[in-house]
């Protein structure tokens, strides 16, 4: 049987067959589905998971688990407080699918971090094949407090699977590689020497590294002063009201210091360019380049940066960096985030390039549409 990451024309074939319950056509993506947010919330007392057999339902009855909870259709999020809300879409896959929530990238860029909860499931995000049931996410304001709209407002995104496929690597990466370097430089050629593209075929990971220029703006910072966000806003906020911007006005070395606490988002130094026939996700923690969360989302979509009328165009990665418990500098061309990549079961119908909000030409149009870009 073949395998692989599920397209928008599939996912879509999904949503007339009532496989996907209650979901927006309009919210599909190359090889994703946004998914809202829906009525019921909870103020939960800390993050948890269900045991087997154990419901999400009945774990936000009890009290062990919820301090309240609310029905509000305009609903303010706190900082640093975790809440759960149902979300509008719920499944009835068959035993062939299998699915993953994932965060949406700019709610991401703005510190929104989120788990997926489905019933007697017992890790966060991942939904068996077969399930059948309601989806729930837990999600925290790490940097501003939000207004959300119930039924409106987007924040998790689910990525679907037909069998159980595998990242890729060996022949077939290498195969892929000869053809599309899936990671370039601003001219187009592949951002990787030999030695590096060994390194991933033979382990099927591929490398984000820093972008900190010597000069000019190198990140944007969040402020503390904890302005509020309204999602329903469009090109509506001044970005230095909620982030300062790091600058080096002279030239001097390629490094950035982040201390605990502080949210910082910089651009990879590669263009991704995904063809039609890959995905790809990034591992959420790679220990071994640091002490580090590098990012709130996790999901590539297919052709990111994929644009045969402009083999040129620029598609960095955005991460948003938090330091755990010590203070880290990063340096220019630092690796920050291994990534995998996926076959698509087949190719969408729809091209990433022509539906992104964010340019990606350079750092200050890498913020959400909430935000005014001019």
């Amino acid at each position: 049987m073949r395998s692989g990451v599920l397209p928008d024309w599939r996912i879509k074939e999904l949503i007339d067959q009532s496989v996907i319950i209650g979901a927006d056509k309009g919210l599909v993506n190359t090889s994703s589905l946004d998914l809202r947010i829906g009525l019921e919330k909870w103020k939960l007392l800390g993050s948890f998971l269900p045991l087997a057999g154990q419901k999400i339902e009945d774990a936000l009855s009890s009290r062990d688990f919820v301090d309240s909870d609310s029905k509000k259709d305009r609903f303010y999020v706190e900082c640093f407080q975790q809440y759960a809300t149902k979300l509008v879409e719920s499944l009835n896959l068959p035993k062939s699918i299998s699915a993953r929530i994932f965060n949406k990238s700019g709610r991401g860029r703005i510190g929104v971090s989120l788990r997926g909860l489905t019933d007697s499931t017992l890790n966060f995000d991942n939904i068996n094949n077969g399930y059948i049931g309601n989806m729930y996410v837990e999600i925290c304001a790490t940097s501003f407090p939000l207004v959300i709209d119930s039924g409106k407002t987007a924040i998790p995104q689910i990525r679907f699977y037909e069998g159980n496929p595998q990242p890729m690597s060996g022949s077939e990466l290498e195969l892929l590689l000869k053809t599309h370097p899936i990671l370039t430089d601003d001219n187009g050629r592949p951002s990787y020497d030999e030695k590096e593209r060994d390194y991933m075929v033979r382990t099927g990971k591929l490398t984000f590294t820093a972008n900190i220029p010597k000069n000019g703006l190198i990140a944007y910072v969040a402020k503390r002063d904890r302005r509020t966000l309204d999602l329903s806003k469009k090109d509506y906020y001044n970005p230095e009201e909620f982030y300062q911007e790091e600058l080096r006005m002279v030239e001097g070395k390629g490094t950035l210091l982040i201390h605990p606490g502080d949210f910082v988002l910089i651009n990879s130094k590669e263009n991704i360019k995904l063809p039609p026939i890959v995905a790809a996700e990034i591992d959420e923690y790679s220990p071994e380049l640091g002490d580090m969360k590098t990012h709130y989302a996790g999901l590539i979509n297919a052709t990111h940066g994929y644009n045969l009328s402009d083999l040129n165009v620029q598609s960095h990665i955005v991460f948003e960096i938090r330091a755990r418990e010590v203070p880290i500098i990063i340096q220019d061309g630092q690796p920050l985030a291994r990534f995998n990549l996926y076959k698509m079961w087949a190719e969408p119908q729809g091209r990433y390039e022509d539906t992104k909000s964010t340019s990606f030409n350079n750092l200050r149009s890498i913020l959400p549409s909430i935000f005014k870009k001019d």
